[in-house]
């Protein structure tokens, strides 16, 4: 049986400004790679080669870039008009999804660890769970004495579990999801104002009486912050260890520390957990838990827990600095 890969990536990312000002947030960098890039080759890795992917803000930087990356993989893109939740994002890929095969969703902001081999085989519906100390930021689920998904909450004042749903679900057969997606907004059900795809599931569950398990997602790495993206950044290099794949020459590295094809770094101390772009090029700089994206010159620097966009432009800056694309300072 086929399978496909939905991965809803259509948000604006308010919090992540100034850098999404002229980026989606899917596309803003963690460990070396935009965050979908590792969503995607999450899903290629068991197998899948079938990507329908939801766009909206900025679609075509971000169709352009995914193609050019991917060329091998058969991806299609459909646009959400409309911010109207997660359960209308997903909706919008109706006519596009097979209806008859099965369909593993990835929401676009999910950094994640867990294996997906035993998931993707299921013969029932499997929703991703982690455990939080605090749930009620988050979708939640309710289960039986048998380990059964009976409700799906969200964000609730009141958590009855600590199971939440980090975004990762897989359906034997996409058809049942997009009927339940369907029901829900022809009679207009919301959730804090917006079509969530929890209470698509609620209703498989309740309405049409559809089995559910659930897996346990090993790690889930949060990128909605700013804040966020640097602790995920020093995670997920962490895991991967250090890649050195552009020029370094004259310049002390500190573990683990990721420089792209074409970057080019002198003079100078670098790391821990720093990712440098494709084509940028640093001279004479001290930096440690930074993230900084393509074709950007850095020169005569030292910044900590810093973010820079692409084809920054910076001189004897000290400290933190957040700077979105093509800023100048010095």
């Amino acid at each position: 049986m086929a399978i496909q890969c939905l991965i809803p990536a259509a948000g604006k990312g308010t919090r992540m400004r100034p850098l999404t000002h002229t980026l989606p947030k899917a596309m803003l960098p963690v460990a070396g790679k935009p965050t979908i890039f590792h969503i995607i080759e999450k899903a290629f890795s068991v197998g899948i080669k079938d990507f329908v992917i939801i766009t909206g803000y900025l679609r075509e930087l971000m169709e352009s870039e995914i193609l050019a990356a991917y060329p091998e993989l058969n991806i299609r893109f459909v646009e959400q008009k409309e911010q109207k939740g997660l359960g209308h994002a997903l909706y919008q890929a109706k006519d596009v999804v097979r209806q008859e095969d099965g369909l593993l969703v990835i929401y676009g902001d999910t950094l994640f660890e867990a294996d997906l081999k035993p998931v993707i085989t299921s013969s029932v519906p499997m929703i991703g769970v982690f455990e939080v100390a605090d749930p009620r930021r988050f979708g939640i689920i309710e289960i039986d004495k048998d380990d059964f998904i009976i409700n799906f909450i969200e964000k609730p004042q009141n958590p009855v579990t600590n199971l939440t749903l980090p975004g990762i679900n897989y359906f034997p057969q996409a058809a049942p999801l997009f009927d339940a997606l369907g029901k829900i907004i022809s009679r207009d059900i919301k959730t804090k104002d917006e079509y969530q795809a929890t209470d698509a599931y609620a209703l498989m569950v309740k309405e049409k009486g559809i089995k559910m398990k659930y897996f346990r997602i090993s790690s889930w790495e949060d990128a909605g912050t700013l804040e966020a993206m640097i602790e995920t950044n020093r995670v997920m290099l962490a895991r991967l260890g250090n890649r050195i794949e552009g020029k370094v020459t004259g310049c002390k590295i500190n573990p683990p520390v990721y420089v792209a094809q074409g970057a080019e770094i002198s003079g100078g101390e670098l790391g821990p957990y720093v990712s440098i772009g494709q084509r940028t090029r640093l001279t004479n700089v001290t930096i440690s838990d930074a993230i900084i994206d393509n074709d950007s010159e850095i020169s005569n620097c030292t910044l900590k827990n810093s973010l820079i966009g692409r084809r920054v432009r910076a001189d004897r800056i000290h400290g933190q600095a957040i700077l979105g694309d093509d800023c100048i300072v010095s």
